[in-house]
């Protein structure tokens, strides 16, 4: 059980790690590329719709501050769960527009990101059921 914590832990550091770094360099992008039309984004020079992108990745900061305390907590179930749907949700957001790596010249930044998402929610997962109480498929198979 003490591999299960110290892995838990390491898990929800590293993907507060991921989330605030990604998230901190992306809302630099668009804060660069909004204002003064140079950087990867700088195509979205005044563009109205760079709030979006900046508040998603905003958030994505403030989840990563969460998980960061979430790592120090006794009890981090509900810190998995928020990690596992949060990259859910981000992988799937990833997949549904992935024309807009393309459009903007971004592909490696999505390939890279996606992966880190998907793998993200197997560890979350996997933390997830290494912290159950009962790992006994017995109580399923109507026993």
């Amino acid at each position: 059980m003490q591999l299960a914590q110290t892995g838990s832990r390491w898990i929800l550091r590293f993907d507060g790690f991921f989330l605030g770094l990604a998230g901190t360099v992306a809302m630099i992008a668009e804060t660069v590329g909004h204002f003064l039309g140079l950087g990867p984004l700088a195509e979205t020079r005044g563009s109205p719709h760079t709030i979006g992108g900046f508040e998603a990745h905003g958030l994505a900061v403030l989840i990563a501050i969460l998980l960061f305390h979430g790592a120090t907590t006794a009890d981090r179930k509900l810190w998995h769960v928020v990690g596992l749907t949060t990259h859910l949700f981000l992988a799937s957001a990833n997949l549904l527009y992935w024309s807009s790596f393309v459009f903007h010249g971004l592909l490696p930044v999505g390939i890279v990101s996606t992966v880190l998402h998907i793998i993200l929610v197997v560890a979350h997962a996997a933390c997830l059921w290494r912290l159950a109480p009962n790992k006994s498929l017995e109580h399923m198979r109507g026993r």
